[in-house]
């Protein structure tokens, strides 16, 4: 929250470059604009919901207590729920701080509705989200879906293929009602007043599913556990072959303990950040192809969330750990702090030679400053986690918002 209070004057002339400076502009001037980027938001904040609930409901530390004894698994299940809309009610405060520009310089009619959106889109991710996951337990099991989980499941057991998607198709069905909300939201303040009513179209598709959440728990939040068991096996017997082979860059470690201690951290518990960081780049680079400073703020922005593992390094860690083993404090942070930088280089190569190349010599700044940028917020990661360990990635996370929020800031 108090990151995004700091953030909001820094990145102000870019989410919310549409309004009006002197507040007589009238609403309807702005309605598309502000309709997109709220939409926007309500659907990271449905994502974010939507994979809260996947970690809730199955693979939250609950299971692990209670697989051992009888459950009323509809009562439980609306247990879960309750603790989750609790756990993430600080996104809608967060999206009520970061929309507060459009009450000040926009209409109180256009905030709150703004608002009003974001939070249909919150109650409808919850709802979805929870029928979703517990309908990826039943097409597991189902041998209808066999053959399009195996074209669909890569490298992965066939049925966790069905979990690893979940999310994606509760976020498919939440995103198609946002779309439709932020348009009603964009006519309403154009005067029609029946687009109010589209506001509550996410909220109204949550609580369908959740009326269908009950008979799904009572059929499979047991058989989730089945079916959890039967991945792990399965992932148990690939990493034992795994762990003999090369992990990603282990090659630079020769007689660096510290620096392999990193990578293989890295590679085998946080692998999505160094294959993520080569998917995010060539995305940015897409995005902005002609534009470069689009590809400077999404970069940077790709940028602090792949950092984001040197401050994860230490979570699973005991505090004793590193006396134990004899190794400085010292290298362990730089260790650290050079993954996480051959991480973000998945970022900033593509990135980098899209502003130098596509955009000529002018774009060089932008370039060194996004490689700066990885080496800042990478040091700060493995910094954080040196002393907050478990937390260390909250913490991070608000440095790295106010640091990427800075450096748009001074690229103008």
């Amino acid at each position: 929250m108090l990151a995004a209070v700091v953030a909001i004057p820094l990145v102000q002339d870019i989410w919310f470059s549409f309004l009006p400076s002197d507040g007589r502009t009238p609403v309807e001037a702005y309605a598309d604009p502000l309709s997109s980027v709220v939409g926007r938001l309500a659907n990271l904040i449905a994502a974010a919901v939507i994979l809260a609930s996947y970690t809730a409901l199955v693979r939250g530390p609950d299971r692990a207590v209670l697989d051992v004894h009888p459950v009323r698994p509809r009562l439980l299940v609306a247990a879960i729920a309750r603790s989750t809309a609790m756990a993430q009610f600080y996104l809608l405060a967060l999206s009520a701080v970061l929309l507060f520009p459009v009450a000040v310089s926009g209409s109180p009619e256009a905030y709150f509705g703004s608002l009003a959106l974001v939070a249909s889109a919150w109650l409808g991710a919850l709802g979805v989200g929870f029928m979703v996951h517990l309908g990826g337990v039943w097409a597991a099991f189902s041998p209808a879906f066999a053959s399009v989980l195996d074209a669909l499941r890569g490298d992965n057991p066939r049925m966790q293929a069905a979990l690893i998607y979940a999310p994606g198709v509760a976020l498919l069905l939440v995103g198609s009602s946002v779309e439709f909300a932020s348009m009603g939201l964009s006519a309403w303040l154009k005067g029609w007043q029946w687009g109010l009513a589209w506001l509550l179209i996410p909220s109204a598709l949550g609580l369908a599913a959740w009326a269908c959440v009950g008979a799904l728990a009572v059929r499979f939040y047991v058989r989730a556990s089945l079916l959890l068991a039967e991945i792990d096996g399965a992932w148990a017997r690939v990493e034992e072959a795994e762990n003999a082979s090369e992990v990603y860059l282990e090659r630079w470690a020769n007689g660096k303990p510290e620096f392999l201690r990193a990578l293989r951290s890295g590679w085998r518990a946080h692998r999505l950040y160094a294959t993520g960081g080569w998917i995010l780049g060539l995305v940015v680079a897409l995005v902005g192809w002609n534009d470069p400073a689009k590809a400077a703020f999404w970069g940077a922005g790709a940028i602090a969330w792949v950092a984001g593992v040197s401050s994860r390094m230490a979570a699973s860690d005991p505090v004793w750990l590193d006396d134990a083993l004899g190794v400085r404090q010292g290298a362990v942070m730089g260790a650290r702090t050079a993954v996480s930088i051959a991480y973000a280089m998945g970022v900033v190569v593509p990135v980098s030679a899209l502003l130098i190349l596509r955009h000529g010599g002018a774009e060089l700044v932008a370039a060194f400053g996004l490689v700066a940028l990885a080496v800042l917020v990478s040091a700060c990661g493995a910094w954080v986690a040196n002393g907050w360990r478990k937390q260390a990635q909250w913490v991070y996370s608000a440095m790295a918002l106010v640091v990427w929020a800075g450096f748009v800031r001074v690229l103008g």
